[in-house]
């Protein structure tokens, strides 16, 4: 199945202090959430590497237009080892008879965004490019499911399903509910007494819930699917597989629209047989195209709003529409996204578990493992001194460790500098940050450049430097930072943001 991937990256508000939202006095104190390192590898290879396996058609790689430059320069060693690795497994192949299965890496583009917000940028960036079904995926998941596993449940989709959303239940049972940002109460249809996919039908925030003390649903919905759950556990991966009639009823431009062109002539009106455009013929297989009813859908918010939208759509109106499917992973496999600091830690230590599991397996030990032992990584350049000992922790290319440190479940950003007698633990430590002697840190996020005074010892704190900027910095941070309905992310990548959602329970009749 021919499919187009988008891949887009957020600005990470909720990873702060450890994204570079703002540069102050040209020095960055952070990286693009798309390069934050994830068991020493930038978290967007982890997904690069998940297409590579599906042989999308295209993949694209979709940033604000300040960041990409950076994000494609990070980029550069993995893009290099990606081809070389392709050209040593093409010379193998040579003199084999199974050399047909051998495909070259697609190519991967980079496209600079100027607008707020992942719709907008769908829609006015992205619609022009799309040329079939396609494919929304997010910078920052790590997951064991083989994309073909979601290719084929999208290929199973009922007739009138435009896209497909894909959800998850959390796995890692070291993620505090609390620290996983807002959460939701998602109502979806399984249709479990007919012949139809599940299909999702809305989502409320739990904040909203709260306040007014009950669940509101529409009984207009309860009507068409009186059989709804609702579920508090299922979590929004934010990825979408979506049909080209996605392209069409969010598209602005009218030109598909037959009735709107006045030259057009009604199928009543004349018995002419019309010819076959070849090209608008699509890898539908035997799926039937059904009547698209264009609706007017608010694309300037973030996605997973415009996808919530798209859920009610397809019940709110007297005439039907479209639906929207909903495909809940199992609970045997593996899902995270690295996109708030407890479930950044948690990626980290699940790639750290994987690499210790198969140094275990192929029975490798580290002739040095009191240590490093071999559930951690350490990158190159690095300066560890006598009787220090890390256990499950990346330590990020350039660091200096000094004696007798100790660390564990740490994540050390590059070149960090950590001296004599330190201990940390649970900790994130930003690039070119400084730890001092005999300092102990637990459970505390310290942001790049910033210098632990020697004899410190802190537990759960963020520690962050105090900037003070012109007039016209703040002004235009303010303006890059707050665009309409989105309020902490920019270029958010997750539900709803701090925007209070107002049901009015209003609807079409």
């Amino acid at each position: 199945m021919k499919l187009q991937a988008f891949i887009f990256c957020g600005s990470g508000g909720k990873l702060s202090p450890f994204v570079q939202p703002q540069v102050h006095h040209g020095v960055s104190n952070g990286l693009p959430k798309a390069l934050l390192p994830v068991g020493n590898r930038a978290m967007l290879e982890y997904v690069l590497d998940w297409c590579d396996q599906a042989a999308f058609t295209e993949i694209h790689v979709v940033a604000w237009h300040e960041e990409i430059e950076q994000i494609q320069e990070g980029l550069l060693p993995y893009l290099n080892l990606r081809s070389e690795q392709f050209e040593l497994v093409a010379k193998s192949l040579t003199q084999s008879y199974h050399s047909h299965h051998l495909h070259k890496p697609k190519q991967i583009n980079f496209i600079a965004s100027k607008c707020n917000t992942t719709g907008e940028s769908f829609q006015k960036e992205l619609l022009e490019k799309i040329t079939g079904d396609f494919v929304l995926l997010p910078c920052d998941f790590i997951t064991d499911i083989p994309p073909q596993i979601l290719i084929d449940q999208f290929s199973n989709r009922d007739d009138d399903n435009v896209a497909m959303t894909v959800y998850y239940k959390n796995s890692m049972e070291n993620i505090d509910k609390k620290q996983m940002g807002k959460q939701f109460f998602t109502i979806y249809s399984e249709n479990s007494e007919t012949d139809k996919q599940p299909v999702l039908l809305d989502v409320y925030a739990k904040d909203d819930v709260a306040k007014t003390k009950y669940l509101q649903i529409r009984n207009h919905m309860l009507w068409r699917y009186p059989n709804a759950t609702v579920s508090t556990k299922l979590l929004n991966s934010f990825i979408y597989f979506c049909t080209y009639d996605l392209v069409k009823l969010l598209s602005v431009d009218d030109s598909n629209d037959k009735n709107n062109n006045g030259d057009s002539t009604n199928e009543d009106e004349t018995n002419d047989v019309q010819p076959i455009d070849l090209t608008e013929i699509k890898p539908r297989y035997f799926k039937k195209d059904s009547k698209l009813i264009k609706d007017q859908i608010n694309c300037k918010r973030s996605l997973a709003k415009i996808f919530r939208d798209l859920g009610r759509r397809s019940w709110q109106h007297s005439e039907e529409r479209e639906t929207l499917g909903i495909f809940i992973l199992p609970d045997v496999s593996s899902f995270i996204r690295g996109n708030n600091l407890n479930s950044y830690m948690e990626s980290n230590r699940y790639i750290l578990k994987i690499k210790a599991q198969s140094a275990t397996k192929h029975g490798q030990t580290n002739a040095s493992s009191s240590a490093i032992g071999v559930d951690s990584v350490v990158g190159q350049r690095c300066t560890i001194m006598e009787k220090s000992n890390i256990k499950m922790s990346a330590i990020g290319q350039g660091c200096k460790i000094g004696k007798r440190c100790r660390i564990a479940g740490s994540i050390l950003l590059p070149n960090v500098e950590v001296e004599d007698d330190v201990i940390l633990e649970n900790v994130i430590i930003g690039p070119h940050a400084k730890i001092e002697k005999k300092s102990k840190l637990t459970n505390c996020y310290v942001e790049g450049y910033y210098v632990v005074e020697q004899r410190s010892t802190l537990k759960g704190e963020t520690l962050t430097k105090t900037h003070i900027d012109s007039e016209d910095e703040v002004s235009s941070n303010v303006a890059y930072s707050s665009s309409g309905e989105e309020d902490s992310e920019e270029y958010s990548d997750n539900y709803y943001d701090d925007e209070e959602f107002e049901d009015d329970g209003l609807f079409e009749r």
